[in-house]
């Protein structure tokens, strides 16, 4: 049996352990994991975008489907793989057609087409093809460039769509292989093979005079106007219009992404390709 003078004289010998552990170093972990966790928070607020991606993850864009699953993609799947991000644009009627092509420029349905196509057009109708057919989505107009003859729409939905990246237009030249796309006025997609012309081509359309366009000979149809010029990798060059010459033949003309990044990056994140690392060529060993 204890006795009660025992259990006490035991007490009073007892010490608490905590109290004589240095506090220092639980403290510094704690200090570090917070700092750890405002770092990460500040990384995914620089990284991420309205479209609801972040960088370097699965954005749906067309360049990066493409990279993804073939190193240097081939005509065919290009083919292949564009028709999605190309839409017809068009009024609300039930049976009305699209007046112009669209390239989808951000996955939550930012649409790029061009502004004479949809003047006085009360109410505008995106169709956009899937596996199930053709849906049509309301959109609005966010903003418009009359100088380049340019038109942001907003599709009214919440869905996310696969989209264009913007091309490097530093890589651009003459000469190069590029697809002009477009819908037809049944929905069905069109695309020609063909290369860019020139860099700086001027272009009247009605009163406006626009500078700073490409020349480009993929582009045989009106149909194509407001679609996208893409390159080989699906990324996007720019946004055709379809003229008419004096002697009745189309004419190809493309407003460039630099000039399409100038005037909305203020509204659109636009994602662009990553730049291969620039290797230095390794030195041969010196011989002896």
């Amino acid at each position: 049996m204890i006795e009660i003078g025992e259990t006490m004289g035991d007490l009073s010998t007892n010490k608490i352990v905590f109290c004589e552990r240095s506090w220092k170093t639980p403290v510094s972990i704690l200090a570090f994991l917070i700092l750890v966790t405002f770092a990460w928070g500040a990384y995914l607020l620089d990284n991420y975008d309205e479209d609801g991606f972040f960088h370097g993850a699965d954005d749906l864009s067309v360049g990066q489907f493409l990279a993804r699953n073939i190193a240097m993609p081939d005509v065919q799947r290009l083919y292949y793989t564009v028709p999605p991000a190309v839409v017809g644009v068009g009024g609300n009627g039930v049976n009305a057609g699209p007046v112009a092509s669209g390239a989808v420029v951000g996955a939550n349905g930012y649409v790029i087409t061009t502004m004479h196509s949809i003047a006085n057009m009360p109410d505008i109708t995106v169709q956009v093809a899937t596996s199930a057919g053709i849906r049509r989505f309301p959109a609005k107009v966010v903003k418009t460039i009359p100088a380049h003859d340019l038109a942001l729409l907003k599709m009214q939905t919440t869905e996310k769509f696969l989209h264009f990246r913007m091309a490097n237009f530093q890589a651009v030249v003459p000469g190069q292989q590029v697809f002009a796309f477009g819908r037809n006025m049944a929905g069905a997609p069109l695309v020609r093979q063909g290369m860019v012309q020139s860099l700086d081509a001027p272009l009247a359309v009605g009163t406006t005079q626009i500078t700073h366009l490409l020349r480009t000979d993929s582009v045989y149809s009106w149909e194509q106007t407001g679609g996208p010029l893409v390159n080989a990798q699906g990324d996007l060059v720019g946004i055709n219009i379809a003229a008419t010459s004096p002697t009745g033949k189309v004419e190809g003309f493309t407003v460039p992404a630099s000039v399409i990044t100038a005037h909305l990056q203020d509204i659109i994140r636009f994602k662009t390709p990553v730049a291969a690392p620039n290797v230095p060529p390794t030195q041969p060993l010196p011989t002896r």
